[in-house]
């Protein structure tokens, strides 16, 4: 298990690389919930998400330096890695799904990575990916489960002290992939010694963690149904299924199309386009309003690849009002 100090070295040597990135507080949520809600925009991270964290971490935790770095991902995981590996000046592969946007595959092209296309979903994706490494030449880092992309996911926790007294914070809120972010998150939380309800999101069709809390063991999804590509992992691993039962208060699911609707309305009120792994945050919140009302709350934003057309497309798709 990770410890304080852990999670302490690992801001310390993250933060000479990846810049702190804002905690607002936004007003509109806050008079929606009746409650103060503040945003954790990792979407301002280099590659628009929190993933270049748990990258540079894996990196940095390696005694020497590998010459190629190799990873499965849905789109964000792969560029926190290839702008990780292009700052310590290492090859990067990153295999992706079928079911990754295009606009992903070209943004981790632009940056470098050698890109390989296979499989329906992440899972398969990542077990090509395990294939590909190469013993005393290339680094394989796991999208969610090593214990040094946990620990680099749980450094928000430790930036956040420097922003606000968590003392004072009654709730944080992530959505849910394969489960990295919310159980490093968790982890840290605990090991800072604060006492803070901890929710985790998924959206319907790609709610592993949800189903398998609620049936108390495991379960694999058939496919991922879900638009929301980037919370698409099949299922987790054993370690952070623990985490979450231990550490995770209340799980809720919400559809695609109340993701894209909350897609809008952060987009109209926050003037942030996020996608819908991240939307979904603010769906449940709206439509689950009395768990915030009078409560300090943190929702971690996690992500924001996603094209204009994709965005309106789905707007098309779902029949979206703005």
């Amino acid at each position: 298990m990770i410890t304080e100090l852990e999670f302490r070295r690992a801001y310390d040597n993250l933060k000479k690389f990846v810049k702190q990135t804002p905690l607002i507080y936004s007003d509109w949520l806050s008079k929606e919930l009746n409650g103060s809600v503040y945003l954790k925009l990792e979407c301002f991270n280099p590659g628009n998400s929190f993933k270049i964290r748990g990258a540079v971490n894996s990196i940095l935790e390696e005694e020497k330096l590998p010459e190629k770095i190799i990873t499965a991902s849905g789109g964000n995981h792969g560029l926190g890695v290839v702008i990780a590996c292009n700052l310590f000046n290492l090859q990067c592969t990153v295999v992706l799904p079928k079911s990754t946007s295009q606009f992903r595959v070209d943004l981790l092209k632009n940056l470098g990575a050698d890109v390989i296309i296979f499989g329906d979903a992440w899972d398969e994706a990542n077990e090509y990916a395990t294939s590909l490494v190469e013993e005393g030449v290339s680094k394989y880092i796991h999208a969610f489960a090593d214990k040094s992309v946990m620990m680099g996911q749980g450094t928000i926790i430790p930036e956040i002290e420097s922003q606000l007294d968590l003392n004072n914070v009654d709730i944080f809120v992530a959505s849910i992939g394969g489960g990295g972010l919310l159980a490093g998150n968790s982890l840290a939380i605990e090991k800072l010694g604060y006492d803070i309800e901890i929710i985790g999101v998924e959206t319907k069709g790609a709610d592993t963690i949800a189903l398998s809390l609620k049936e108390d063991k495991l379960i694999k999804l058939e496919n991922i149904d879900s638009i929301a590509k980037t919370l698409g992992a099949k299922t987790t691993t054993q370690e952070i299924f623990s985490i979450m039962k231990e550490h995770v208060s209340q799980m809720i699911v919400v559809d695609d199309k109340a993701a894209v609707e909350a897609l809008f309305k952060f987009l109209e009120r926050e003037k942030i386009l996020i996608e819908p792994a991240t939307s979904c945050l603010i769906a449940a919140a709206l439509e689950n309003k009395d768990l915030f009302k009078n409560k300090t709350t943190i929702f971690v934003i996690c992500g924001s690849n996603v094209s204009i057309d994709e965005a309106m497309n789905w707007k098309e798709e779902f029949g979206v009002l703005l």
